[in-house]
């Protein structure tokens, strides 16, 4: 496949359909380009469900190492270092709550103050996680989660 950077030949797209039982089948997508060394990671879904919000308060390191699946339709709230993030740009990220956080560490780089956002990863501060997802397909493994019916606001 023609890579879309440099131009040769030598892209490598493999797609796969995965059925996940919180989120129903989604699409993992991991292409690589041999020659200039592109890659795209994506996980997107395969179908939609009902809205949903889910909360889950982080208090120690088996809560940062719970598995996060954060589709790309999905809003992430952390009320009490201020911090939200609005849905990718069609990307879905499947990792830990620790992971998440480091995301968007990488994201934001020296753009503002990241010693809260370093402190909850690290465990040393205890916080809410909150994903509201349009599509209802996000999920959060952890028996502490809480799931509720999200009502998106309604457009203007």
């Amino acid at each position: 496949m023609k890579c879309p950077v440099c131009g040769n030949e030598t892209l490598e797209a493999k797609d796969y359909l995965y059925e996940v039982p919180e989120a129903g089948k989604i699409t993992l997508s991991n292409w690589e380009c041999s020659s200039c060394g592109y890659k795209y990671r994506d996980v997107k879904p395969y179908e939609v469900a009902e809205p949903k919000r889910i909360e889950l308060s982080v208090e120690n390191d088996d809560d940062l190492t719970s598995i996060v699946y954060r589709s790309s339709f999905a809003k992430v709230i952390i009320p009490e270092l201020g911090f939200e993030v609005e849905p990718l740009n069609g990307t879905g990220t499947i990792t830990t709550v620790r992971g998440l956080i480091e995301v968007f560490l990488d994201e934001i780089g020296d753009l503002m103050d990241t010693r809260d956002l370093k402190d909850a990863m690290e465990g040393k501060r205890k916080f809410t996680l909150i994903i509201e997802d349009t599509s209802g397909l996000s999920f959060v493994k952890n028996v502490k989660a809480k799931v509720t019916q999200f009502l998106s606001p309604s457009p203007p």
